[in-house]
């Protein structure tokens, strides 16, 4: 039998809450048996949810809180005042190893502060990225900064393409990424001086664990 995985979710994060979040875990559940939920969040909301659905009660425990992170709430008073909510609760419980990673559909500033706070950063890494997937002709692309920064340094993104890569080869284990800059033209001249500097970081290193073919305009990730 595979190894149980133990899943942290912000039950009161995000549009519908908690309704839309049983919705997911109930999806999931369907596709597999080895996942655990810890569900942090108002019970008293939570069960008359969960007893619409088909899920193990061997699969779940309800954390209960009462407090929750709005949606407008800054991320540092959300940090300030979230330690009792279901997102900090969730996010601490992968920080003392009984979860294997949080899921929150929440406030995205209030989860990236509050995660940084808890779980650190990877050592030599030094902001963190928000990643998504991307469809393409050729399949999916791992996107990367889409927001959790103003402003990065070449060393920032040189990093973001090293997380990029990894995640993308997690997913895709059979493909071999190739990691390239978004930028406003392909041409070597264009951009500014960060990610013309970026460009030359990606051009010198040498991996073997992805390539690097340098600028593509936004047309080229459709």
């Amino acid at each position: 039998m595979p190894k149980m995985i133990n899943i942290a979710v912000d039950a009161m994060g995000g549009d519908n809450s908690p309704q839309k979040i049983i919705d997911g875990i109930e999806l999931h559940n369907k596709k597999t048996n080895n996942v655990f939920y810890k569900i942090f969040g108002d019970e008293d909301l939570i069960k008359p949810e969960i007893a619409k659905k088909a899920i193990d009660k061997n699969f779940y425990e309800i954390i209960h809180t009462k407090e929750t992170i709005k949606g407008e709430d800054s991320a540092f008073t959300a940090a300030k005042r979230g330690k009792n909510t279901s997102m900090w609760l969730a996010i601490e419980s992968v920080k003392n190893n009984s979860s294997d990673i949080i899921v929150s559909a929440g406030n995205t500033g209030a989860l990236l502060v509050i995660a940084k706070l808890n779980l650190k950063m990877i050592e030599n890494i030094d902001k963190p990225a928000l990643s998504g997937l991307w469809p393409s002709k050729k399949g999916m692309s791992v996107v990367l900064d889409l927001g959790a920064n103003i402003e990065c340094s070449s060393k920032n993104l040189l990093d973001f393409s090293i997380m990029g890569a990894s995640l993308y080869t997690s997913l895709y284990p059979n493909d071999k990424p190739n990691v390239a800059l978004l930028n406003i033209g392909s041409e070597e001249l264009k951009g500014n001086e960060i990610i013309k500097e970026t460009y030359q970081l990606l051009n010198e290193k040498k991996s073997d664990n992805y390539k690097f073919f340098g600028y593509i305009e936004g047309n080229q990730l459709m």
